[in-house]
């Protein structure tokens, strides 16, 4: 993707005043600038009050996709839609004047020989800026930082790994410190999110660190406060920056071992506390989720937040430094009243010492299960407040005196009318009620053949949490190949096929040689309503259409069950899409063939060191290693 000169020497120029930063940062916004400016730290978070994260969104990873891909099919591969100015409003609406947008970069990022430098995709930064802008326009806090990065949270931190996270946090820092160097003091970067080690057990990955943990991560963090600084205009001199822990821990160890360095300027210390664990989301047999309670251990819930309040400000006095906590919550296990009383609990303490809390979203809803990742507080969909959320953010905003306009939940149902259907399509298949398919199940549809080149697109109605897909059967026994849209559309009905994406999943079979196609469901049940034939310039067209990849192309063999039932090639016939033996099923962590709740359970005891084998659907993300990255999406996938 072509760069902006501007851009790559604004950055080049950022990276050199960085070495010799961190000397000089008296100077302040010009008195004729407007904005928020010449607070220190402490008066920036005392109006900060509480925020909400834009959760998975922004920060999906492990998306296999190349670094030009259209961003919002980036921010839409962990199943929640591309944010808008209406979510973000319903967010203020909801009472929060502070947003974190949680983002990855190194998906995006693009070697430059000539400067020596990765460099962000230009798209990619427009459409952070964007997003950035929904909220810094209605004079919100923002907090953007660098997530799921896989240079930061690797298996063993090492000399070796340093040098890549340097050189990586440098270089992404100074493109961003640059691109948003007029941002006044609404705008606050965070450096890094729960860096950590990966490789070794739990107990490490998700502990307190240790003196080579914690010298590791404040080398980095004094880097980033450089790059940052030394970009050289007055607002980045007295940005508010936050700096985390290992894995951001709420240890007070932990917590006390950040260095700040020095002359830093406006600095915050950055934690995530998800308390007391076995109230908010611990699953196990010590879990206990009423409020107030206490544990199996016997820890007591209320006595623990006073604990954690209490050594807090002990820290933020010895330091002369604040605390932001960027991320809590407690999933919904079905306990709203329960979630209500600790919400005032914990934000009330939180009130007293100063700190202010931000929301984790994800957007996934309880559903009457023991998913201790379900922190859906925003139906993304209709940007409207899930039930049994609702009266947690209410007792949330009576700790702060305010009165939140929460919209009540409306859930997206379909309707013929809420889908456009051009004069000149071409209709291969409709069933005005719908035709439910099973996930990983499908149908064949007849009268296609005459559709599939140049000057045609595929478009699906069909109602489902994640996105369908076309299978093409061809003539040999292992010719099944899926066809993953690259389109995004702007209905959450439609789904688009354009031809380049069909030979894409064609891969190196010919088109000449496929006999059927399938309408699939994938790893969510769908409601299949239509499949038009769309010529080109029709007055309905898709939209963000964007280039296919090669990581999109899955040949999968059909069963036997879908040889037979297709030989006549019927109109509607409903097969199931199970792999064949020795295939790998994402997700299916024991290899019974199927994708279950016992999966997680046995992925979590393996990512805890306990003595379990996993089988090689435990990986989902395709990077290569089975580990917390796989867990959520697993989570996620059985949730929706």
């Amino acid at each position: 993707m072509k760069k902006t000169s501007g851009r790559l020497v604004s950055a080049l120029s950022a990276a050199a005043l960085s070495v010799t930063a961190l000397g000089a940062f008296s100077a302040v916004l010009p008195a004729q600038a407007a904005g928020l400016s010449g607070l220190d730290a402490k008066g920036i978070t005392s109006q900060m009050v509480i925020g909400w994260n834009l959760g998975n969104t922004l920060d999906s990873s492990g998306t296999n996709l190349p670094s030009d891909a259209a961003p919002q099919k980036f921010a839409t591969a962990w199943g929640n839609p591309v944010p808008t100015e209406d979510l973000i409003q319903t967010v203020k609406d909801g009472g929060f004047n502070t947003i974190r947008i949680p983002t990855t970069w190194y998906e995006h990022l693009e070697w430059d020989e000539g400067s020596q430098m990765y460099l962000i995709n230009d798209q990619w930064m427009d459409f952070v800026k964007q997003t950035v802008d929904y909220a810094y326009d209605r004079d919100m806090f923002v907090i953007l930082n660098v997530h799921h990065e896989d240079w930061v949270n690797v298996g063993e931190f090492t000399d070796a790994t340093f040098q890549t996270a340097s050189k990586k946090l440098t270089d992404i820092w100074s493109q961003v410190s640059e691109e948003f160097k007029d941002y006044d003091q609404h705008l606050i970067f965070e450096g890094m999110n729960e860096p950590r080690q990966t490789g070794l057990g739990g107990s490490v990955e998700w502990g307190a660190g240790d003196a080579n943990s914690w010298s590791y991560i404040n080398r980095l963090n004094a880097q980033f406060v450089s790059t940052v600084r030394g970009q050289g205009s007055a607002a980045n001199k007295e940005r508010l920056l936050m700096l985390p822990g290992y894995c951001a821990s709420s240890t007070p160890e932990t917590i006390r071992a950040i260095e700040i360095p020095a002359n830093a300027g406006n600095v915050a210390l950055s934690v995530h506390a998800y308390s007391p664990y076995f109230f908010t989301m611990a699953t196990d047999a010590y879990a206990n989720h009423s409020f107030p309670g206490a544990s199996g251990y016997g820890e007591d819930y209320d006595g623990a937040l006073s604990n954690m309040f209490n050594e807090f400000s002990s820290i933020m006095n010895e330091k002369n430094c604040p605390i932001i906590i960027g991320e809590f919550g407690a999933s919904d296990f079905g306990n709203t009243e329960d979630r209500a009383r600790w919400a005032t609990s914990y934000l009330s303490k939180a009130k007293q010492a100063g700190i202010p809390c931000v929301l984790w979203d994800n957007n996934v809803p309880g559903n009457g299960t023991e998913n201790g990742e379900a922190h859906g507080y925003i139906y993304r969909a209709t940007n409207t407040w899930y039930p049994n959320s609702a009266p947690v953010v209410q007792a949330m905003m009576q700790v702060y005196g305010i009165t939140p306009n929460l919209k009540p939940y409306e859930e997206l149902k379909f309707d013929w009318s809420k889908v456009k259907i051009g004069d000149d399509w071409i209709e291969l298949y409709r069933e005005e009620n719908g035709k439910e398919v099973a996930s990983w199940k499908n149908f064949t549809v007849s009268g296609w053949q005459d559709y599939v080149n140049e000057n045609y697109d595929f478009v699906m109605i069909y109602d489902s949490s994640s996105n369908p897909e076309l299978v093409l059967q061809g003539t040999g026994k292992d010719s099944w190949n899926r066809i993953q849209s690259g389109t995004v559309s702007e209905n959450a009905f439609m789904q688009y096929f354009s031809y380049a994406d069909i030979m894409q999943g064609l891969g190196s079979e010919s088109l000449s040689d496929m006999q059927n196609l399938f309408i699939s469901a994938s790893n969510s049940d769908m409601t299949a309503y239509a499949l038009y034939a769309v010529p080109k310039g029709s007055v309905v067209a898709p939209t963000e259409s964007v280039e296919p990849t090669e990581t999109t192309t899955e040949a999968v063999a059909p069963t036997e069950t879908e040889t037979a039932e297709v030989t006549d090639v019927p109109v509607v016939t409903e097969t199931e899409s199970t792999p064949v033996e020795g295939e790998t099923i994402l997700g299916d962590a024991d290899g019974n063939n199927t994708v279950e709740l016992a999966d997680i359970v046995l992925l979590q005891k393996y990512l805890l060191g306990m003595n379990v084998t996993v089988k090689a659907g435990a990986e989902l993300n395709g990077d290569g290693v089975v580990d917390i990255f796989d867990l959520a999406l697993l989570k996620h996938m059985l949730v929706h």
